[in-house]
């Protein structure tokens, strides 16, 4: 799957009153100055939202772009909240059946994430073959 998650963040960022001014629903949530699940302390407070989880990379593009239109307002508001927003695409390497893995963005894709605010960020992960 092509699981796209938009991370959410900033230092005196308002996790809790975002979502819920703009009917958001996080997958997870976090504050700043507590521990994660590996003890590290978060310098941030914010959260990640699951926008898709397609079977194709170019099926997750389409769902996101609906999303990003759907909430472009709210994510045009995160400066104010004192946030930043990511979306995070995976993309999976090395895998013997694969040659290549990509993700492709239009113009149009990448000119309604700069309407949005929204940074990119294209993250590789290994292959589960064994």
């Amino acid at each position: 799957m092509n699981l796209v998650v938009i991370r959410v963040s900033g230092a005196e960022f308002d996790p809790d009153g975002f979502a819920r001014e703009h009917r958001l629903t996080p997958d997870i949530t976090w504050r700043a100055g507590q521990p994660d699940a590996v003890g590290q302390v978060h310098a941030h407070s914010g959260f990640n939202i699951t926008v898709a989880d397609e079977p194709s990379a170019a099926q997750s593009v389409a769902k996101v772009r609906h999303w990003v239109h759907e909430n472009k307002l709210a994510l045009q508001t995160l400066e104010t909240w004192g946030g930043t927003a990511v979306l995070d695409f995976p993309v999976i390497v090395g895998g013997s059946d694969e040659l290549t893995s990509s993700v492709a963005f239009s113009e149009s894709d990448l000119a309604l994430f700069v309407e949005s605010n929204l940074a990119v960020c294209v993250t590789g992960y290994p292959s589960q073959d064994d």
